[in-house]
């Protein structure tokens, strides 16, 4: 039987393997993002819960790979001809030798321009640095302005104007509610607009709801009707967000 285990906007689904030969309890993922738990016949379910939640970290890495640093794409190196994530869609990539001390992008609603000195060589390791920083600061800015309107859209629904938005480095999240303040991920400027909202919708429904409730569900579904969709979209999908 399939339960499931919720860790913020996140809810991960999970079966059992009961075994009489296992005397500590284990976790899993596969490539599907599957998780397995296989614990010993003694366990219960509070002690697996228990395991889950020590455990957080791990399962939003094997989801998200959203520490600092982390690129699980990996083969990105910023050429003609790559495409680059923006708002749901990949856009062509253009790269071009300009007098700039630095790589500096920019974009036209159809395709993205990146400005490189002649002296960053297409392959080589610093070059790659150089012209990944540019990309990302870019998608930074982009999404202190975006992703903020997204949040000024919805949160007088939750009588929440005017209150603290941060666009941020998140080590663990796409969002998070702290002490009245609303902070996102600057990666969620990858995701769909859709996907977006449903992560916004979620941290402002805790501007009435402590916990993950029926009532706070209630909430987030009185605006995103379909957030069960999405929820799931972010979940099998979230790890591709990356730059």
């Amino acid at each position: 039987m399939s339960r499931t285990y919720h860790i913020g906007q996140t809810v991960i689904p999970y079966k059992i393997d009961w075994s009489q030969e296992r005397s500590t309890i284990g976790l899993s993922m596969d490539e599907s993002m599957t998780l397995t738990v296989k614990a010993p016949m003694r366990a219960t379910y509070d002690e697996v819960e228990s395991v889950l939640g020590e455990k957080q970290g791990w399962l939003l890495e094997k989801l998200y790979h959203l520490e600092e640093g982390a690129d699980p794409q990996g083969d990105r190196e910023f050429l003609s001809g790559e495409k680059l994530p923006y708002r749901g869609r990949q856009y062509p990539l253009k790269v071009e030798e300009a007098d700039v001390s630095e790589p500096r992008l920019s974009f036209d609603d159809h395709t993205f321009t990146l400005e490189v000195h002649q002296l960053d060589k297409p392959s080589d390791d610093v070059s790659v640095r150089r012209k990944r920083q540019a990309v990302v600061d870019w998608y930074v800015s982009r999404a202190k302005d975006e992703l903020v309107d997204r949040v000024d859209l919805y949160s007088p629904k939750f009588g929440a104007s005017d209150r603290p938005i941060e666009v941020t480095e998140l080590e663990r999240n796409w969002g998070e509610f702290q002490n009245g303040t609303v902070r996102l991920h600057w990666r969620l400027i990858l995701a769909p607009v859709r996907i977006q909202d449903y992560v916004v919708v979620h941290e402002l429904a805790h501007y009435e709801h402590e916990q993950h409730s029926r009532g706070f569900w209630n909430a987030v579904g009185s605006i995103v009707p379909d957030y069960e969709s999405r929820r799931e979209w972010l979940r099998l999908n979230g790890r591709t967000l990356s730059v």
